[in-house]
């Protein structure tokens, strides 16, 4: 088994990506820790994995609550040992309107989550990884943090920072052999798509709603399960010689991905 025995964090874990991800760390052996709000979803995640035959504790948290992050974490290690994988997951859209229109408290909800949620992550784990001078973390990125898209402007600046984070960590924690990198997924075939088709289209605007509507119908959304393998080639000691890379799935069979 690829992963076995060793400790994996995956927010954002009850749906989509975190999900397919957090299934396929238990198929290789790790003992998984999964974090989100919906409770619900989440025991259905691990209920799923725990029936296979996995191992998994699920934390019922907010990414953007410190405190939270430090007691999933605290939880996390006493349960299955120090944490040696992270994978940031969890995000939000956010307003899907002109920065002049989004309300404040819904910018900063969006950076809270996807952003700054990453950081208390990350710092969280980093002394368990820099102690055993081993680790990999992986960060859920998105094309829309590299180019501009009107009216998901929260979510485009939180993905850039994301990506940067990604960058700066990983020459921060190169010493500690700690492996930093970033999956740009592209468009899944997640809820967050659901609800961005949900959404008004006096609020998104013609061309923005022909645009995912039309991804929807033409069956150009990507099924979440087929990047788990990534994820795993990432978590892996496979991919110890890469840090810093932010890539699409193409990509990173360039630099050695097999999937």
């Amino acid at each position: 088994m690829k992963l076995n025995k060793k400790t994996a964090i995956v927010t954002g874990a009850a749906k989509g990506l975190g999900k397919e991800i957090a299934r396929a760390f238990a198929a290789e052996g790790a003992r998984v820790t999964l974090m989100d709000r919906d409770v619900g979803e989440l025991k259905k995640t691990a209920d799923a994995i725990l029936k296979a035959g996995g191992k998994c504790m699920v934390f019922e948290g907010n990414v953007s609550r410190e405190q939270d992050v430090i007691e999933m974490v605290s939880q996390a290690r006493e349960r299955f040992g120090p944490i040696g994988i992270l994978v940031n997951n969890a995000g939000i859209i956010g307003p899907a309107d002109f920065m002049k229109d989004a309300e404040p408290k819904t910018w900063k909800k969006t950076i809270d989550i996807n952003l700054t949620g990453a950081y208390h992550c990350c710092r969280a784990v980093i002394p368990d990884m820099a102690a055993k001078k081993k680790g990999k973390i992986i960060n859920i990125t998105s094309g829309l943090g590299e180019r501009p898209f009107a009216r998901f402007s929260a979510y485009g600046v939180s993905k850039a920072g994301l990506i940067q984070l990604t960058r700066s960590l990983s020459e921060e924690l190169k010493e500690s052999n700690i492996q930093v990198n970033a999956i740009n997924p592209g468009v899944m075939d997640t809820t967050m798509q659901a609800e961005i088709r949900g959404l008004d289209i006096s609020s998104m605007g013609q061309e923005v709603y022909d645009r995912f509507h039309g991804l929807y119908k033409n069956g150009e959304l990507q099924d979440p399960a087929d990047l788990s393998p990534l994820a795993v080639f990432l978590a892996s000691d496979a991919s110890d010689h890469l840090t810093g890379y932010n890539l699409r799935p193409d990509g990173w069979r360039e630099v050695g991905w097999r999937g």
